[in-house]
């Protein structure tokens, strides 16, 4: 895809980026942008090829740094990862609790929340940088107490749950081009989704997605309301969405400092 469209469209009176209103929509609605200059896997009638997305987001997210944040029904997830001296930090949590992993390049540091409050847990281990930042698999660490941590890495989660199933289970249609942290890209809406997704009956859905020019995905969330016996409730409310890609730095957590 050219980055034509994106000049073009924010260079409008030397203003810069204005109201989606006036820049990066037609007159008949949607992004005035030709066929050829969607994003690979996208096109004026929403996403044709959702494996490209995925492909090409999960290539983006393995080869560079990134910081992702994941929230799914008031439970949130961050995985931050930069190539500088090989850290990664991730965390589980709600306002209730916080379960937290740092990686400094070959000793890991666990902060997890047992009956008694929290506890602290460091050594060396045999996993690699890669084996944190750029698996298709789960991350599982036995610790004392019989207790663990089961966590599925940032890879996995984007091949699954938090956007490919997303992509398939929705019609989505092109509303604009915008931007995002510095990045030109096209935002769709979620039209509808699949009634076969679902147990119950689909009473509304909505949501967004943010494709760049490389075909990654920038953001997606969705939410859906489902009803049963006159009984309306919520059946999913995720959203995943990169708020660093590329060079970003990784602090060492408060609390390492403090218990080590």
């Amino acid at each position: 895809m050219s980055n034509s469209m994106f000049r073009r469209e924010f260079a409008i009176s030397g203003a810069g980026i204005v109201s989606a209103s006036v820049a990066g929509c037609s007159s008949f609605g949607g992004p005035n942008i030709s066929e050829e200059e969607y994003p690979a896997g996208t096109s004026q009638d929403g996403i044709t090829d959702p494996a490209t997305i995925v492909g090409s987001t999960r290539t983006a997210l393995a080869n560079n740094g990134y910081d992702v944040r994941l929230e799914h029904d008031g439970t949130t997830l961050r995985f931050h990862s930069g190539f500088k001296d090989n850290r990664h930090y991730r965390k589980v949590g709600d306002s209730d609790f916080a379960n937290e992993v740092y990686f400094d390049g070959e000793t890991l540091y666990i902060k997890y929340e047992t009956h008694s409050g929290y506890e602290y847990y460091t050594g060396k281990t045999e996993r690699s940088f890669s084996d944190f930042h750029a698996s298709n698999s789960y991350y599982r660490e036995d610790l004392p107490g019989d207790e663990e941590i089961l966590w599925a890495n940032i890879i996995k989660h984007i091949r699954g749950y938090y956007l490919r199933n997303i992509l398939e289970i929705s019609e989505f249609t092109p509303v604009q081009t915008t931007d995002r942290s510095g990045r030109p890209v096209v935002e769709f809406k979620i039209e509808s989704v699949s009634q076969n997704a679902f147990d119950d009956t689909v009473a509304e859905s909505s949501g967004s997605l943010l494709v760049d020019p490389e075909s990654i995905a920038r953001s997606v969330d969705i939410k859906v309301k489902t009803s049963s016996s006159g009984e309306t409730g919520i059946a999913e409310n995720r959203s995943y969405q990169i708020q660093e890609l590329g060079s970003t730095a990784v602090s060492r957590p408060s609390w390492v400092e403090e218990e080590f």
